[in-house]
């Protein structure tokens, strides 16, 4: 690598030893002193050996935001913690940890069946919450199964499967505690204990009931939750009528705790509906081995830690039956000396630290046989300023013949595997491979997007060498304006010698292309993007925030060979309803010239590049600068749905055909008896894939023939024509009207559809004859035509 000077604002100054000076975690538990999950946040943040900070407050919307900015936090929540309405906890959440640069969430009490009718509203929220994380921990697997389904309830498409693969089982922490010196002897006979706050639905009355079958007393271990006291007398008066007695401590002292539980005749832990079990961890941290119900959660916990626990089936008689045996086997209620409980706080806390501790930022850079620019590449983002929340760098390599190299160390990474990680350098590297399979720099980017932590990815080519200030400018966007795809400002230069080595910095700039500086210059860098803006994104230079990507789920992989996938991309981006932004504060260095600007290359074999990238993209990109005009795919520029139920075949007939005459569309019929038969008309609804990638939906709720769109035929402009219409219909009409349209991007940023004008309809009567209403039509357009003749 040779040295030389270079324009300070071209960021190739040598900055390779300013120091990592990233700040700590800040953990972050709000609730009441006395809440479960406020014990078990502050445990953790006390056993984390790492050093951190904590943020207390009795609900997380008294948190001032100003705490979280620019820091990396670990928020524990259950919903009754985030505000004191419940319909105000995700406008609280997003207020307070708006400025965070990375945010783990500790999910407590999942949404489950049991929930009732506060089931939905659970879920929208833990379903919103994940979406706004980086990360997600939950404490059992049984949890994570509750948690997909909330998801894939709430994010058809690949971001429930996105949002699962960043999440974390980290189990409850659990530490038997001393052993008495002396077993105190049980009352006889013995009672059977619970433990935890009472209220409804924890299993307590089905206790009481089989604890006065077996002829035993029964007791809770705790207070009453908040809006339940009315529940202590019911369950005394429910025992009194079964023949026995029933009482409740209240609430007991940490202190005195162990002695309680200690004390307690048979332990017992009746919950049906257990999602994670502070009550059982507590019996088991006495040194109890309680009775439990089996469920998923409980046959887990079982599975993990052998011998912890007495599992019984969810009967009333084998319940009693269980009670009954460890009331004459008393030493079956405490745990065996060899059972292994785990686990500890300290393990809990190094696992949870692992997951919050990670980068705010990661590069990716996909790689092919380049070792020399590689070099000079991690050099630079080793240099890189300003970043907020740590950087990591995952190469991407497509297929080479030997790994990369890192910082010198030799990179063993396995095709298909977790990659290798060498910290020599100021920040990770992670190195993952895939098997050479063609050129798939999508693919790669993909594979490395995988491996990456950080809630904003920055995809750096593996022939672009960014400046300094280049992972920063990006970052600093994609924080600031919400779901953005951006790109940065690719310049160019002959960096690769003759003999292959590498001259940075650059010596001799090579113009940049007009065509991408005219495109940025007329979109004002791409605020004023219409549909065609794709085309001014370039994934050389390239960072998108970690929600965006997982609604694209990354570029399309089908996409082979040299360019293409990153206009793709930013198609369904712009449809996804994202902002596009073109950064020109993060410069980066192309080796080389534009495609255009290349010597040697003929204009034929410059054609035959790009004509193979059109044809590649044809079937995925309807639109007509890159499809044209009368060329059919599957997935089309516009989906009709014509709900059909009730219809007379011709009326299916002829709402069809005038739709096919709007250009490029695709017709979706539910409901009738009748489908005519065309590659562009379908059964059923459309697929994820198809609504991804059409600009607009028009939905025909009547048998009408349907005149005309707001648009032409394949326009240019979709978009904006529907946005000009009634101002984008900001609420639902009511009713809707026969035929409504709606244009993609302006859904997904919060429009309704649109109904046609009457006189853009027509009725079909459910008597028409289809060829005759032909021929009518044909005579229209005849009369049409000769009236423009005599006209002119």
């Amino acid at each position: 690598m040779s040295a030389g000077p270079s324009p300070a604002s071209d960021g190739t100054d040598d900055h390779s030893e300013v120091p990592v000076e990233v700040p700590p975690v800040v953990h972050v538990v709000p609730g009441p002193d006395a809440h479960g999950v406020v014990l078990h946040g502050l445990r953790i943040r006390a056993a984390t050996r790492a050093r951190t900070d904590l943020v207390r407050a009795d609900l997380l919307a008294e948190v001032d935001p100003a705490r979280l900015r620019d820091r990396r936090v670990v928020v524990q929540v259950t919903d009754r913690v985030l505000a004191a309405r419940r319909e105000d906890a995700l406008a609280a959440w997003r207020r307070v940890t708006a400025g965070a640069v990375r945010v783990t969430v500790v999910l407590h009490d999942l949404p489950q069946a049991s929930d009732g009718r506060h089931r939905g509203p659970r879920s929208e929220l833990y379903a919103a919450l994940c979406a706004d994380a980086d990360d997600v921990v939950v404490a059992s697997r049984h949890e994570e199964l509750l948690l997909a389904a909330v998801l894939r309830h709430a994010f058809p498409g690949p971001r429930a499967r996105a949002l699962l693969d960043r999440t974390h089982v980290i189990p409850l922490p659990v530490v038997r505690g001393a052993a008495p010196a002396d077993r105190p002897a049980p009352s006889s006979p013995p009672t059977v204990a619970t433990l935890g706050f009472l209220y409804p639905g924890k299993g307590v009355e089905e206790v009481v009931d089989a604890a006065a079958e077996a002829g035993l007393d029964a007791v809770n271990i705790g207070g009453v939750s908040a809006g339940h006291d009315d529940l202590v007398d019911q369950l005394t008066g429910r025992a009194a009528a079964a023949g026995t007695r029933w009482s409740a401590t209240g609430w007991v002292d940490d202190a005195d705790l162990p002695a309680a539980l200690a004390a307690a005749g048979i332990p017992v832990a009746a919950h049906r509906h257990l999602s994670a079990s502070g009550s059982i961890n507590s019996w088991l941290a006495a040194g109890r081995r309680p009775v439990v119900v089996a469920s998923r959660y409980t046959r887990e916990l079982a599975e993990r830690m052998p011998g912890a626990v007495r599992l019984v089936g969810p009967t009333h008689a084998e319940l009693v039956a269980a009670l009954r045996e460890a009331a004459d086997d008393p030493a079956s209620t405490w745990l065996g000396e060899n059972v292994v409980l785990g686990p500890d706080e300290e393990e809990a806390a190094a696992l949870l630290h692992e997951v919050a501790d990670r980068p705010a930022v990661s590069v990716v850079v996909p790689y092919y046989r380049g070792q020399a620019m590689l070099d000079v590449i991690l050099a630079q983002l080793d240099a890189q300023e300003g970043v907020v929340g740590g950087l990591e760098v995952v190469v991407a390599d497509d297929g080479s013949p030997e790994p990369p190299t890192v910082h010198g160390t030799r990179a063993g990474a396995e095709v298909g595997g977790d990659g290798t990680v060498v910290a020599a350098g100021r920040w990770p590297v992670r190195v993952v491979r895939q098997g050479r399979d063609g050129f798939r720099a999508g693919a790669a980017r993909n594979l490395g997007a995988r491996h990456a932590a950080g809630r904003v990815v920055v995809f750096v080519d593996g022939d672009t060498v960014p400046a300094t200030g280049t992972v920063a400018a990006l970052q600093k966007v994609c924080r600031t304006t919400g779901s953005t795809l951006a790109v940065g400002h690719r310049r160019h230069a002959t960096l690769t010698g003759p003999d292959g080595s590498v001259t940075w910095p650059p010596q001799d700039e090579l113009p940049e292309p007009e065509w991408l500086a005219q495109g940025f210059a007329a979109t004002a860098d791409l605020a004023e993007a219409d549909d065609g803006g794709f085309r001014w994104i370039i994934s050389a230079v390239m960072a998108v925030d970690r929600a965006l990507w997982e609604v694209l789920g990354g570029f399309d992989e089908r996409l082979r060979g040299y360019g293409g996938e990153d206009w793709e991309l930013a198609w369904r981006a712009w449809l996804a309803g994202a902002d596009l932004a073109h950064v020109p504060d993060a410069v980066a260095w192309h080796d080389g010239p534009d495609l255009k600007g290349r010597e040697g290359e003929e204009a034929e074999q410059l054609a035959r590049t790009k004509n193979a990238e059109t044809g590649r993209l044809a079937p995925l990109l309807p639109h007509p600068l890159v499809r044209g005009r009368g060329w059919t795919h599957p997935c089309p520029d516009v989906v009709a749905l014509v709900e059909a139920t009730g219809w007379t075949p011709g009326q299916v007939e002829v709402v069809v055909e005038t739709l096919l005459d709007h250009g490029d569309v695709g017709v979706w019929v539910r409901g009738g008896e009748h489908v005519p038969a065309d590659p562009r008309v379908h059964v059923g609804l459309p697929g994820h894939e198809v609504l991804a990638r059409a600009r607009a939906q028009v939905v025909v709720a009547e048998p009408v023939e349907v005149l005309r769109l707001p648009w032409g035929p394949w326009p240019e402009e979709l978009t904006s024509v529907v946005a000009g219409m009634a101002g984008g219909a900001t609420a639902p009409e009511d009713p809707p009207g026969p035929v409504t349209v709606s244009a993609t991007r302006l859904a997904a940023r919060g429009s309704h559809p649109v109904a046609l004008g009457a006189d853009w309809t027509r009725p079909v009567p459910r008597d028409v004859v289809v060829e005759h209403w032909r021929q009518r039509r044909l005579n229209d357009e005849r009369r049409r035509r000769q009236d423009g003749r005599t006209d002119g």
